[in-house]
């Protein structure tokens, strides 16, 4: 599993709308019309002001002395940290018990779709891995608390927060308007864009094109709030599917024909076609 990000932009200027990835004879393409750009946060319980400050204070950190620099060029080749973003809604030091909760029971519980590839996955030896863990890692160092590593079901990941069954939502999760009133969330720390991804030879070459055709989503994603922020184009879609657990089975359905279209986060879209290359 070492895959960085210099192969994956290697594929990136390969697929693009004229130019495809193969595959034992099978080609996939991203088109050059996408459904935007946005910006991943971390996600918190609302209200939970003391624990956000303190893991952006240790990300903040991270920045300035080089960690976090050296995290991304590990798994992207490349430094593609943000930098001197505000947070999504105001975040004032309230003098809540967050960070003493966290502190006494001595974990930091990281709820995550295993399925996100390279942010956070299983490798080869059954192992968590990716870009968020090791960011995550070197935060609940810096906290000195435990890093604790939770699956979940991403359509489940807000009821998950408010239970308690994790601490934070720590994913490539996209920063929403509507998830930044559900939930505190950090400053944004990396950039993406919400890519479609079809077969070279479908025939479909832009987003009006998907007329008529299947188009595939994850279930709960900002891939579908992006496709639901365009209705002058979703509502030209012949089917959207919107119930996939995961990216991977999404790609699988693209690439047995049983769908037409995936829409998904770049840098995850990017490294499936590589894994299928």
């Amino acid at each position: 599993m070492k895959r960085l990000l210099a192969a994956l932009v290697s594929a990136l200027l390969v697929c693009t709308a004229l130019a495809g990835c193969s595959s034992s004879g099978e080609k996939f393409v991203v088109l050059e019309e996408d459904f935007g750009y946005e910006e991943y946060g971390i996600g918190m319980r609302r209200g939970d002001n003391a624990l956000t400050l303190a893991l952006q204070e240790a990300i903040d950190a991270m920045i300035a002395d080089g960690t976090a620099a050296k995290i991304s060029e590990k798994w992207f080749g490349e430094d593609k940290m943000l930098r001197d973003k505000p947070f999504p809604r105001e975040i004032t030091d309230t003098g809540d018990d967050s960070l003493q909760y966290i502190k006494d029971k001595g974990t930091l519980i990281l709820g995550l779709d295993v399925g996100f590839e390279p942010m956070g996955f299983y490798d080869d030896s059954g192992e968590i891995v990716g870009f968020d863990i090791d960011l995550a890692k070197e935060v609940a160092k810096r906290l000195e608390v435990e890093l604790v590593l939770q699956p979940i079901s991403w359509d489940a990941k807000e009821m998950e927060l408010e239970n308690k069954s994790i601490d934070v939502i720590w994913n490539g999760m996209s920063i929403t308007p509507e998830r930044s009133e559900a939930m505190n969330i950090s400053k944004p720390y990396l950039a993406n864009r919400m890519i479609v991804i079809v077969k070279e030879d479908s025939g479909i070459k832009t987003l009006s094109d998907l007329a008529g055709k299947k188009v595939a989503c994850q279930s709960g994603s900002s891939a579908l709030d992006a496709i639901n922020s365009k209705p002058e184009i979703a509502s030209t879609f012949g089917e959207l599917i919107s119930t996939y657990g995961d990216n991977p089975t999404a790609f699988l359905d693209l690439k047995s024909g049983r769908v037409d279209a995936l829409v998904v986060d770049e840098v995850v879209g990017l490294n499936l076609i590589e894994k299928n290359s």
